[in-house]
């Protein structure tokens, strides 16, 4: 017993010491990436505006053509991801057939303030494009093992966002010391894969049968005036009884599908492209706005098929665009987006969660259910306002107001555990 004792502790005082070696290798008391404060107003809606338009061409690049991203837009982009989603700083540069990347991460509740930097170069000159070097902290992956983790996360990233197959239209990547180009060529079935890479995980019979439903109840009299918390209830009892043999995430995520798809007006023939009819323009409203319906429920798609990242990124990125242009920042709009996201993430996070978001809301629900009461946040702020009052986002003002929205989320039943 002595001598299994000893094994024992023997074996756990290598397994700290191996964990300490670790940390030691791969962690820094210096970040690599120092970028400074947060970035402006002007710097994020540049990022926006790439990011949103570089999803628009994806969607329709099928014909033959080049997409040009510049340098300095593409870094400035990847710079903000990092500092929002991770806490940290990320820094990429282009040159002939090469891509550099440097990444900083602190550590999280660490008293010692320790980073995660992590550096690596892509030779693009080949054809599929290859990650050569890959270092984190003091430890350099051998490029095989480099290239392989990358291409396992590029394809898990894929993969959860649902955007793979739209990959199959890219013929090629050049890259500049100026540009980036994605090149797509001409190929007669990337129509389809491009249409149906919103349909992945997605049953096309249930997609087409809440296409039909929306058709059928605004000819029994559902229209401009009907809140959205009534357009739900028969949706919802639909998905409800298909689920009595079918997956019900699986038809919580198509029913979603259809929503935000025809709240954010986009074309249905993209999901359902054989039907006689078409749902009339969405008018619906949620506490008595339709522009909280839209946000709602085109943050709710894209969290039920598991895009909650890029939801919340796309309500930002919007607001901070609209300080310079448009209708100016709302963190009105971003509680309709954070709302939506929590519910279309309930909706499709397990079978329990699934049915029971089915049976509350076929039961019926009420507009406070879903999204707190926020008419009252401000909203409408140009970015000369946006500064004077909070200064920039991430500053402690704003993350005070996002704590409020979602302490108000929290407190809606729906939510509650």
């Amino acid at each position: 017993m002595r001598a299994l004792s000893k094994l024992l502790s023997l074996l756990v005082l290598l397994g700290v010491l191996a964990i300490a070696a670790v940390a030691w290798l791969v962690l820094d008391r210096v970040p690599l990436v120092d970028r400074g404060p947060a970035l402006s107003h002007h710097e994020l809606a540049r990022a926006e505006a790439l990011l949103k338009g570089s999803g628009q061409q994806q969607l329709s690049a099928s014909d033959g053509h080049t997409v040009e991203i510049a340098a300095r837009d593409l870094d400035l982009a990847v710079d903000y991801l990092v500092r929002r989603w991770i806490s940290g700083n990320a820094q990429l540069t282009l040159s002939a057939d090469r891509i550099d990347f440097s990444v900083s991460i602190p550590v999280p509740h660490d008293p010692w303030q320790h980073v995660l930097n992590i550096t690596g170069a892509i030779d693009a000159g080949g054809s599929p494009p290859r990650v050569d070097r890959l270092r984190i902290g003091r430890v350099t992956l051998p490029p095989a093992m480099a290239d392989r983790l990358a291409a396992y996360g590029l394809r898990a990233l894929l993969a959860r966002t649902g955007i793979e197959p739209a990959t199959a239209a890219v013929r090629g990547l050049q890259v500049t010391t100026g540009y980036l180009r994605l090149v797509y060529g001409d190929d007669s079935g990337a129509d389809g894969e491009v249409r149906n890479a919103l349909l992945t995980g997605s049953d096309h019979a249930a997609l087409r049968l809440y296409h039909d439903l929306l058709v059928e109840l605004q000819d029994q009299g559902f229209g401009r005036d009907t809140p959205l918390v009534e357009w739900l209830v028969p949706l919802f009892a639909l998905a409800q009884a298909r689920s009595s043999d079918r997956d019900p995430v699986a038809e919580n995520v198509a029913l979603l599908t259809v929503l935000g798809t025809w709240a954010s007006r986009r074309d249905l023939a993209q999901l359902v492209p054989d039907a006689a009819r078409r749902p009339q323009r969405f008018r619906s409203k949620l506490q008595g706005r339709r522009d909280f319906a839209q946000h709602f429920l085109t943050s709710a798609a894209l969290a039920a098929r598991s895009d909650s990242t890029l939801s919340d990124a796309i309500g930002l990125f919007k607001e901070l665009a609209d300080t310079d242009r448009g209708s100016g920042f709302s963190f009105t709009d971003i509680a309709a987006d954070r709302a939506g996201t929590r519910f279309g993430a309930l909706a499709a996070g397990s079978t329990e969660d699934a049915r029971r978001v089915q049976r509350r809301i076929a039961s019926g629900v009420v507009d406070g259910d879903l999204m707190p009461p926020a008419k009252d946040l401000p909203e409408h702020m140009r970015s000369e306002d946006f500064a004077a009052r909070f200064e920039h986002v991430g500053s402690p003002a704003d993350q005070q107001m996002m704590a409020e929205i979602e302490r108000r989320i929290d407190a809606c039943s729906l939510y509650q555990d």
